[in-house]
């Protein structure tokens, strides 16, 4: 039996197609599948504006030719109802796909710094321009990592403007792909998770349109 996993206006859903597996978006591992459910329901969104549009034209013209109140009123109505389900369909479909999308972007990271591992150097140089004008600075990174950065240890040194001590060290809790650096300053958490929860935050505190 076909399993719907949502509706979309129309009565359309997303079900399991003969001999190909669909799961539901929680679960969902690519942002391409993201991409094609959302194009779906603006589609669906946009067959769904127009139906009602042209249903609210007639009303308009029947009640400018008749003049009901009634008529008029009816058209209000329609226009609310038009803009309330466009409004949900938007705001479901971003509900949706923000997790996917964030998670088909951490599987493509993850993959790039399994084929290209001195990618390193390039997240950890651009957290260090942070601090260019700090004296004391200690980097953090994975085992994995720490070997990449010690060859790269004399480019590194280059972006500060006063540096009298750049420490390189492992440490465990931290991911392939992530960096703590401390400095007399303070501390910067460019860790690969919290860069994740961070960029979340920032797609789900930014204004609704």
């Amino acid at each position: 039996m076909s399993k719907k996993f949502f509706s979309f206006i129309h009565g359309d859903g997303v079900h399991i197609a003969p001999n190909q597996k669909v799961i539901p978006a929680e679960e969902f591992s690519t942002l391409q599948s993201a991409l094609e459910v959302l194009e779906k329901a603006k589609q669906d969104a946009e067959l769904y504006k127009k139906e009602v549009v042209a249903e609210i034209e007639v009303l308009k013209e029947q009640a400018q030719r008749e003049g009901y109140e009634a008529g008029f009123t009816q058209w209000v109505a329609h226009v609310e109802k038009l803009e309330a389900e466009i409004g949900k369909v938007r705001q479901d479909m971003e509900k949706m796909v923000l997790p996917v999308a964030l998670k088909a972007a951490q599987k493509m990271v993850s993959k790039e710094l399994e084929l290209a591992p001195s990618t390193i150097s390039n997240i950890v140089s651009a957290n260090l321009k942070a601090v260019a004008q700090h004296k004391q600075v200690t980097i953090y990174v994975n085992k994995k990592d720490l070997e990449i950065l010690e060859a790269q240890r004399t480019q590194l040194k280059q972006i500060f403007e006063q540096l009298e001590v750049l420490s390189i060290r492992e440490r465990a809790d931290i991911a392939p792909g992530g960096c703590v650096i401390e400095t007399e300053g303070g501390i910067i958490n460019a860790q690969i998770e919290n860069r994740w929860r961070i960029l979340e935050t920032a797609f789900q505190s930014r204004p609704k349109k």
